[in-house]
């Protein structure tokens, strides 16, 4: 066993590792500008050389189904999964955070949402997904960003249901002002320094391979593996981030040097994971398409 083996080795024992957030992840890196579709043989083949079996598989994409997050078709014996509608615009609300180059921009304007008329149930599941997104919670009814922009976010608000029961303000804080309170109040809400050793574990764990890229043999299936596991230990990282901008970070903020470790790995692999995807992958009408221009846009803006 050679010592890119034995990386992929401990990444995949590293701790339990989820199916269902494997598979996401593979689906989102490897799918999604493919047409989000690939029958269950090619997934088991895929994986396999991972140590994943075909019941681990089957499993995850079992729950996905279920979650609505893929749909299923069959033809006589075959299983074909796809991305369905919701996992389209999930994946895509993903992709945005994890394939970005930097840190948005701030022109200092904050947006608001203040709820009024949500149940318990709802309001906690709207907080939720408004804090995937980036929101932090002022108080129990407001959830403030300064990265977010309005039609994204009525978007998304109609989409769950809530546009008319939340209101939506823009606001901005003069420079200088209050500036210790702010700060101080954004490590409170967004919980800063948690994500930062995050941020930190996942560029000790990774930053070996990169010197390991330079030394040792890479197949196409290497590639992927490896590609593989990088995106979805960022992707557990980078999705808790609310992307504050840099002028709201704390010192010493790890993000962007997690990120260029992961870009700086991720385009030394892409070419040949891809070619191990085209090699393996099959829909319910033939061989994968090639990716769309988007695909090759990723860490690039």
């Amino acid at each position: 066993m050679n010592k890119l083996d034995e990386f992929l080795q401990r990444a995949a024992s590293d701790g339990p590792v989820s199916g269902t957030s494997l598979i996401a992840s593979l689906y989102g890196d490897a799918l999604l500008h493919r047409g989000g579709e690939v029958w269950l043989g090619s997934l088991v083949a895929l994986l396999e050389g991972l140590g994943f079996g075909e019941r681990f598989v089957r499993t995850a994409l079992f729950r996905l189904n279920k979650e609505g997050w893929l749909d299923v078709e069959r033809i006589g014996r075959r299983s074909f999964y796809r991305l369905s509608d919701r996992g389209q615009r999930q994946a895509r609300r993903a992709e945005s955070k994890i394939y970005r180059a930097e840190q948005p921009a701030w022109d200092g304007t904050w947006l608001l949402l203040l709820s009024e008329g949500l149940d318990k149930a709802t309001l906690a599941d709207v907080k939720k997904q408004l804090m995937w997104q980036g929101f932090g919670a002022l108080a129990p009814s407001l959830m403030a960003s300064p990265s977010q922009k309005l039609p994204d976010v009525q978007a998304f608000l109609h989409e769950a249901g809530v546009a008319g029961q939340v209101i939506c303000f823009e606001a901005s804080c003069p420079p200088g002002l209050s500036h210790g309170a702010l700060r101080s109040r954004v490590e409170s809400c967004w919980q800063l320094t948690g994500q930062n050793a995050m941020y930190e574990a996942f560029i000790r764990m990774f930053r070996p391979l990169l010197t390991l890229l330079e030394s040792e043999t890479l197949t196409p299936e290497r590639c992927f593996h490896l590609q593989l596991l990088l995106i979805h230990f960022y992707r557990r990282v980078v999705l808790k981030d609310p992307m504050l901008p840099e002028a709201l970070l704390p010192p010493h903020w790890a993000g962007q040097s997690a990120r260029q470790l992961c870009i700086n790995i991720w385009q030394r692999l892409a070419a040949g994971s891809l070619a191990f995807v085209s090699e393996k992958g099959e829909t319910s009408v033939g061989p994968l398409p090639e990716p769309g221009s988007l695909y090759f846009q990723r860490f690039k803006r």
